[in-house]
């Protein structure tokens, strides 16, 4: 199709930005290998890009194309390793000169992924399909800013927050955005949201090497700080402790799980890129290193459940799961036997002697006869395999309190602990 204003004025009038995106896949003449570090330019500029770009989109969706142009300009000067803006700028370049299209192959042949710090996923990432993460990035970069989750929503899998959980996150993978909330007495608030990295081949993981981020509730384990990393991880990395207990259950294999940055010549990745991991951009990364605490909860789902925090309050009186945890309490202060046998799942209680051994180990935080949860945070989890809460008890025991974490599976209508564990 010849390129020309009339075309332009066309697309404008029927407000599709796909449309332009997937110029942009044909049209690029731009070769970011040699793209300067992003290591040249301040942190500010770099966290302000997203907003940026997200802005310039929109002054073309309004027809501001000279000003669109101006604005990407100067966007991919400051930036130059932000590829997806790299694009915009080049179909704009070409509409803006009526330039011929230089044909997909050629584009191609001047553009590529990160050579010097590709990880084993980028090398399987064909050409075409890399121009089509692209333009993904595009879209759902643009989608979010207009898709904000309304206000005072938070994900259903946060049942309940104790006051010690200062800060959560929660992935939307179909949405490749992460969100972080503030934790407080008037209860959880938006602090922002990140554009994000998944799994080659997308999300559920399952097995070591399948190339996919897994979905579930998890826990940030600790910080690793870029200077220790290979060049891949950029700023640094946050661990998280995939598999998780019920992972195990599952039979799902694998490890090293991270949330961490881009090399530094790269500004992002494609959405669906990484060996699994969940991946931001250096400033982004560097924000939740600066902000999360070991064990904030991490949800990586599909796609989120936005609930009003009534609804929380609403579903833990329906399914009454947290007498659950005062029978725990009361059983383990009372030595009634036949009551813990009942709670905990048969391979758990399995008699007497697994009991003494579980007793022992909770005694280490203070005499049972005196057990009492000081606070908890609950975590709902639900997929084909079943049902489960994944409870996080801060015991009271003087100036300390101990954790105990718990994973409890809902059989036959009643909820049982399938694994337990006291946190150092």
């Amino acid at each position: 199709m010849p390129c020309n204003l009339n075309y332009f004025s066309a697309w404008l009038r029927s407000h599709r930005l796909h449309t332009l995106l997937g110029l942009a896949v044909v049209t690029s003449c731009l070769s970011w290998g040699g793209a300067a570090s992003a290591n040249t330019h301040s942190s500010q500029e770099l966290a302000r890009a997203e907003k940026r770009l997200v802005e310039i989109l929109a002054q073309i969706e309004r027809r501001e194309i000279n000003e669109a142009f101006r604005a990407v300009t100067e966007l991919t000067e400051e930036v130059p390793n932000f590829r997806a803006a790299q694009l915009l700028y080049a179909d704009l370049l070409r509409l803006r000169t009526g330039a011929a299209p230089m044909g997909e192959q050629l584009a191609q042949s001047q553009a590529s992924p990160s050579k010097r710090n590709m990880g084993v996923a980028d090398q399987s990432i064909a050409p075409s399909e890399f121009y089509q993460g692209l333009k993904n990035e595009l879209q759902r970069r643009r989608q979010a800013s207009m898709d904000l989750p309304p206000p005072g929503m938070i994900p259903s899998n946060f049942l309940h927050l104790g006051p010690n959980v200062r800060h959560a996150i929660a992935v939307d993978a179909s949405r490749s955005r992460l969100y972080v909330f503030a934790n407080g007495p008037q209860g959880m608030t938006l602090l922002g949201n990140f554009y994000v990295t998944v799994g080659r081949n997308g999300v559920d993981k399952r097995a070591e090497g399948d190339q996919r981020t897994p979905l579930g509730v998890y826990f940030v384990g600790r910080q690793i700080p870029g200077e220790r990393l290979p060049e891949l991880y950029g700023k640094g990395a946050l661990t998280v402790n995939y598999p998780n207990d019920w992972d195990r259950v599952q039979g799902r294999t694998g490890s090293g799980i991270w949330l961490h940055g881009v090399p530094s010549d790269q500004f992002a990745r494609v959405p669906q890129a990484s060996d699994g991991c969940v991946v931001l951009s250096n400033p982004d990364i560097a924000f939740l290193m600066a902000s999360i605490d070991r064990r904030t909860p991490v949800l990586i789902a599909d796609k989120l459940n936005w609930v009003t925090p009534q609804w929380t309050i609403q579903q833990r009186k329906k399914d009454s799961f947290m007498l659950e945890i005062e029978h725990w309490q009361t059983a383990w202060r009372q030595g009634d036997t036949q009551r813990l046998n009942s709670i905990y799942s048969a391979e758990m209680a399995g008699g007497t002697d697994l009991l003494e051994k579980r007793r022992s180990r909770l005694s280490a935080v203070g005499p049972l006869s005196k057990l009492a949860v000081d606070e908890m945070s609950v975590y709902n989890w639900q997929e084909d395999a079943g049902e489960i809460r994944i409870v996080n008890l801060h015991i009271a025991k003087g100036n300390s309190s101990p954790t105990v974490r718990q994973y409890w599976r809902k059989n036959a209508g009643r909820w049982q602990i399938f694994s337990e564990d006291v946190l150092s």
